[in-house]
């Protein structure tokens, strides 16, 4: 960052490594800061090998390791690529049971694919907001009947009240 001049300095990455320097202006700008997973993963075997991030290597579908078959993981800590989200693992923790239990008892992996769905509630102005949720290539996947592109109260209020509510007393204890 240059807050002097008002530019931002960006690693691009490709294949876990910064290939180029892009700098950019800004008048405003809210930036979430780098994540990685926690340093016994990323120095770890299980992490993606030669990635600055050292995220758990899994099929970003089946969520199992991509060598060691007997490890799987969601969530912060998993190579999925989409945005670390409560919205996200609650979508993966269903594939990973069904996977679990499949290798469990038939010694195979079973049909059930997580489609990388992410939710992101954008808040556009003081009691507005649009709900975006979407797939791995970015194609929407709309959870509620009606056309949720359209800044609504009622969504601003779910982000405010339900989710924080959900997520601390359904998510976590694995009930939503």
């Amino acid at each position: 960052m240059k807050p002097d001049s008002k530019e931002a300095v960006f690693d691009v990455y490709k294949e876990g490594k910064v290939v180029e320097q892009v700098t950019t202006n800004y008048d405003m700008i809210h930036i979430t800061p780098p994540m990685s997973a926690p340093d016994f993963i990323k120095n770890s075997p299980l992490a993606v090998p030669g990635s600055p991030f050292g995220w758990v290597d899994v099929d970003k579908f089946t969520l199992q390791h991509n060598r060691y078959p007997n490890v799987y993981s969601i969530g912060d800590a998993s190579s999925t690529p989409n945005a670390k989200t409560g919205a996200a693992v609650r979508k993966q923790a269903p594939v990973l049971v069904q996977q679990l239990l499949s290798q469990i008892n038939y010694g195979k992996p079973a049909d059930a694919k997580y489609t990388g769905y992410g939710s992101c509630p954008l808040i556009t102005g003081y009691g507005k907001l649009v709900l975006a949720e979407f797939d791995y290539d970015n194609q929407p996947m709309e959870t509620f009947p009606f056309d949720q592109s359209k800044e609504r109260w009622t969504m601003y209020q779910l982000k405010k009240r339900v989710l924080p509510w959900m997520y601390w007393n359904k998510i976590l204890k694995g009930t939503a």
